[in-house]
Formats: C-alpha cells, sequence, structure tokens
C-alpha cells in the first residue's frame, strides 16, 4: 500500500515540473504573414498621411488576414462617412473586398480589366481616358505607395456586382446574302487580349461573350476576302453592284474609304448603347480573276477618254471663240472631277496588277504608271497642284514620283517619265534642271521631230502616245501627250528664262525649219502643242494673255479647284483670284 501511494505522488510530482517548465518556456507566437506585414505597412502610411479615411483604417486594422500570402496588394480605401452608416455596410468581412490580390498602378487599371480580392470576389475596371472606376466606384486622385502596395482613394463602400456579359453575335455572308460557314474569326477584347478563333457554323454564325465593352475581330478565309479593290464589302445593291462601306463617315464613297492594309479589323464599342448583345454582319466573295490583256484594254479605253477630255479642255482654254471665262467654275469642276475619276480607276488596275506578282503584271503596271504620271502632270499644269496637298506639297511629291519612275522604269517608259519630270521642273522655274533633263531626251538618237505625227500612230517623235481621238476636235487623228517637240520648245523656254538667248534661239530654228512656224512669237511655238492637251500652262509660265472672252490675267491662268474638292481636302487653298 505504501509502495502505491509513494508511486503516485512520484508521477504528480512530475507532472508539477513539466507545469513549472512550460511555465518558464512558453510556445512562440508563429511570425506575421506577407499579408499581415503589407496590411500594417499601409495601415502606418494611412494613419501618418491619410486623415480622411481613418474610419476605414480602424476596420483595417481588425480584419484577420493571417492566411493571405501576398504581399502586394491594392487596396481602396473608403473615406469617411457618419458611424451609423459605415457599421451597416463596412466590417472587417465586407472590406476584404476593398483589398485586391497584386499591386496595379493607376496605368495598369486598364478598360474591361478585371481584379480579385482577398474575398476572391471579382472587382471590374472600367476606364475612359484617365477617369477609372471599380464596380462604378470613381477613384479619387493618384496611387498612394505603401511598401510593396497600392492604395487608392475611393468616395463611397464599392458594392459587389455582377457585370453581364456581352455577348456578340457575327454572321457571315456573301454579297449576295447566302451565309458563308467555315470563315476564322480571331477576336480580342478592349485590351489586346486573344479571346479566341471562332469558326461561323452552316448559318454563317459565331456568338461570342466577353466583358469588356470593346471588341475588336477579323475575318479570313481561304480564297475568300472582305475587301474589293480596297473597299470593305457592306453588301449588294437590287441592281448587282457591290456596296462599300462608308469608313470615314463623309457620306461619300472614295479613295479615303479605302483600307491601308489587307487584314481589316472590325471595331466595336457597346459604352454608349443601351444593348448587352449586338448581331454584326460581315461580308466576304471570293476574288474576281485578274487578266492582264483585259485590264490592259480596259483601261487603254479610259486612258483615251481621259486624253480627249483634255483635250478639249485645251481647245476650249485657248482656241475656241465661243468659249467664255466665266463659265470657268463649272467647265473646271466637270473636268476635275472626271480627272480624278480616271485616276481611282487607274489605281484600281495597277492594285490588280501587282497582285499577281508576275512578270505580266508589273510590266503592264509599269506602263499605267506613266499614266498616271501623265494625268498628276497635266492637272498640275492646269491647277498648280494635286490633290491632297497643296502647291508646294505637290509639286515635291510629283517630282519625287517621276523621279522615282525615270530612275526605275525601262528604256522609253523611263524617257517620258524624264519628260514629264522636265515640265515639273520647267512650271517650277528650276531652268537648269529642266534644261538637264530636256538635252538627255534631244541627245537620244530614238527620236526625231515629225510634222505629221498627229496623224501617225507609230511617228518617230512620239515619246509617250499612240491614243486614238474619237471626237474630232482639231490637233489631229491620235493623241499624243509626250512629243519631242515639246521637248525642245521646255528647252527653250528653261534657256531664255535663265538669260541664255542664244541656246534658245538655236533650239528655236530647229523647230521653225521642221514645223515651218509663222512668226516669231512664243505662243506660234506653244501653238505646236494643240491637240496634246499640255499648251495651256506655258501661256501662264511666259505671261502671255489668252484672247478669249472673260479672260482676267490675274487669275485665269489657273483654274480654280471646285468647292468640294476644298471640302473634302482641307490642307488645299483656292487659287488666287476665285
Amino acid at each position: 500500500m505504501k509502495t502505491l501511494i509513494y508511486y503516485l505522488l512520484g508521477i504528480f510530482s512530475l507532472c508539477m515540473l513539466n507545469a513549472c517548465e512550460n511555465e518558464e518556456n512558453p510556445t512562440p507566437e508563429p511570425p506575421p504573414s506577407k499579408g499581415e506585414e503589407a496590411i500594417q505597412k499601409i495601415v502606418e502610411v494611412l494613419k501618418e498621411s491619410n486623415p480622411e479615411v481613418s474610419q476605414f483604417v480602424e476596420i483595417l486594422e481588425k480584419v484577420n488576414v493571417a492566411g493571405l500570402t501576398q504581399d502586394e496588394l491594392t487596396v481602396f480605401a473608403v473615406k469617411n462617412t457618419n458611424t451609423a452608416s459605415r457599421t451597416t455596410v463596412l466590417d472587417t468581412a465586407s472590406i476584404k473586398n476593398h483589398i485586391a490580390k497584386g499591386r496595379y498602378a493607376k496605368e495598369d487599371l486598364t478598360d474591361g480589366s478585371t481584379l480579385t480580392s482577398i474575398s476572391n470576389e471579382t472587382l471590374y475596371v472600367t476606364r475612359t481616358e484617365n477617369d477609372v472606376l471599380i464596380n462604378g466606384v470613381k477613384i479619387e486622385g493618384n496611387a498612394i505607395p505603401a511598401g510593396n502596395s497600392y492604395v487608392y482613394i475611393v468616395p463611397e463602400v464599392i458594392p459587389i456586382v455582377e457585370i453581364p456579359l456581352h455577348e456578340t453575335t457575327i454572321i457571315t455572308k456573301l454579297p449576295t446574302g447566302e451565309t458563308l460557314a467555315g470563315v476564322s474569326i480571331e477576336a480580342k477584347d478592349g485590351r489586346g487580349n486573344l479571346l479566341g478563333t471562332f469558326i461561323t457554323n452552316e448559318n454563317g454564325e459565331v456568338i461570342i461573350q466577353h466583358q469588356s465593352d470593346t471588341l475588336t475581330y477579323a475575318i479570313s478565309k481561304e480564297n475568300f476576302s472582305n475587301l474589293h479593290e480596297g473597299f470593305l464589302i457592306a453588301g449588294m445593291d437590287e441592281n448587282g453592284n457591290l456596296i462599300y462601306a462608308d469608313l470615314n463617315g463623309d457620306g461619300l464613297i472614295n479613295v479615303n474609304d479605302k483600307v491601308s492594309s489587307e487584314t481589316y479589323t472590325y471595331f466595336l464599342d457597346y459604352k454608349d448603347l443601351p444593348e448587352n448583345s449586338l448581331t454584326q454582319i460581315c461580308y466576304m466573295m471570293e476574288p474576281e480573276e485578274v487578266n492582264v490583256a483585259e485590264i490592259e484594254a480596259a483601261w487603254k479605253q479610259a486612258f483615251e477618254i481621259f486624253l480627249t477630255q483634255s483635250k478639249n479642255m485645251e481647245f476650249s482654254l485657248l482656241y475656241d471663240k465661243s468659249f467664255d471665262y466665266n463659265m470657268i467654275e463649272y467647265t473646271s469642276s466637270t473636268f476635275w472631277d472626271f480627272a480624278y475619276q480616271t485616276i481611282d480607276e487607274c489605281k484600281k488596275y495597277l492594285e490588280q496588277l501587282t497582285s499577281l506578282n508576275t512578270t505580266e503584271g508589273w510590266e503592264a503596271s509599269w506602263n499605267l504608271t506613266v499614266d498616271l504620271g501623265v494625268i498628276q502632270n497635266q492637272l498640275f499644269g492646269l491647277y498648280g497642284k494635286v490633290a491632297p496637298l497643296d502647291n508646294e506639297e505637290s509639286k515635291n511629291q510629283l517630282i519625287s514620283y517621276l523621279a522615282d519612275l525615270s530612275n526605275t522604269l525601262p528604256g522609253p517608259l523611263a524617257i517620258a517619265s524624264k519628260t514629264l519630270l522636265g515640265k515639273i521642273y520647267l512650271f517650277s522655274e528650276y531652268y537648269e534642271d529642266a534644261i538637264q533633263q530636256c538635252l538627255y531626251i534631244i541627245n537620244n538618237s530614238t527620236y526625231a521631230l515629225d510634222s505629221n505625227a498627229f496623224n501617225n500612230s507609230e511617228s518617230q517623235e512620239i515619246i509617250w502616245g499612240g491614243y486614238k481621238d474619237n471626237f474630232g476636235n482639231p490637233g489631229g487623228t491620235y493623241i499624243h501627250p509626250v512629243l519631242l517637240r515639246e521637248v525642245y520648245l521646255m528647252a527653250a523656254i528653261a534657256y531664255s528664262q535663265s538669260g541664255r538667248e542664244m541656246e534658245a534661239t538655236e533650239i528655236k530654228n530647229i523647230l521653225n525649219e521642221t514645223f515651218s512656224i509663222e512668226g516669231a512669237e512664243w505662243k506660234d511655238y506653244i501653238n505646236l502643242l494643240q491637240g496634246t492637251g499640255s499648251a495651256y500652262p506655258y501661256y501662264r509660265l511666259l505671261n502671255i494673255p489668252i484672247e478669249q472672252t472673260g479672260f482676267n490675267l490675274n487669275k485665269n491662268f489657273y483654274l480654280p479647284i471646285p468647292q468640294t474638292a476644298l471640302d473634302a481636302y482641307p490642307g488645299m487653298k483656292q487659287n488666287p483670284g476665285y
């Protein structure tokens, strides 16, 4: 019995000893988590410098974030309000919705992005320029650094919201209206994040759900395009003609609506729309087969019509005694519109030819580039500028264009380009440059003056021409916009204007010998160009009055720019006097 008592007393003594040891060496407290340290730093910064959020800080100090492992946070601190209101909507649980995982500078808070709070709620960001809203509550001011975290001040408690998904339905069709299956649609949200590549079903349809207000997408299908001749297809009218999209919204379909690159990106913005879902229709078609011979024939016909109109304009301005310069605005407007329609047609054919990327296509395109230079050269002579630029810019651009052609194109194309370049130099009073171009051509034994050139499509005088005249105004059966006689005239004028009359006289004597010119006035030499459409600007260059009804020496050497062109090209200015 005594033995048992001693045994129990021993156990009791041992337990007492262990208890004393535990009191002397208590279990250590665990170190604060990264989240606790981050919150403590935020509390310190806000207490020191932002008393307007003191009520928020009181609650933040009590929040349990022991399990939070992030030390980079973004906190939305609510400004003080009355106590009753505060305690009903913000406590140690709801305040966690104001603490987002991750450190976001203001520039990182992009439109359509989302944040995740430490309570795993989603916070939706909307942004317009520098205004940033979190679930509809606007941030005030900029970020406040606090250790590895950022703090933003907000005027009210951020609500937890379920922002509805936008649902965009895209339907792809042929211009005739039939749906087109198998079209790939690559869609991105407002931040440029890829939402996915979707394929239209048998109904030509895909449905894309997205949080962001903005959506961009591009469509593609092998052997199909949503562009035609550079314009975005928008359907087909009742007559079977393609409808194009008015991309700049000016009510006109012209070169300004052309797509600058082959891949067109559609853009959709829900911000100012009451709907959360929309249906968009996109059109595609198989590109038309390009036939070089057919394009060359179609363009030759169009260019012949332009040259005939240019010749008719020249006849009216210089030789038709029934013409009245008081009607010049109407005449000028009609010609301007027709000339730029022809330029657009030329560019369309150039795109088709170069798209082939074949030797035949490139060689055919070279001829069109010279024809384009002829049209722009004549417009510069008539108006002193070429759209969409004004005088000095037009001149420099045209000089660069023609210089490139003369340096890169082969044989006769280079000579034609040099002639056009020399003319621009002459009109710009760059006389030495003009002389250099002219002498290069005159010394080329390929060409020779011919008094019967206008009735011969194979004349050795033709630098660029051979186009039929079907309207019969004086000048001959054929229209040759670039002739050797003009090169001689240009050289003579350049010599004379730079004070070298002996050289000018030598050149004029060569023209006298070939063409038996009666008289010695400059206009007698200019009349050698009647029928080319190029004579009018030389009267201006030499300040020779034009003996026509209503001609005003102070303004009519240049034609007036149509008001529609001035409206379309704000950088252009009207010619003096109009």
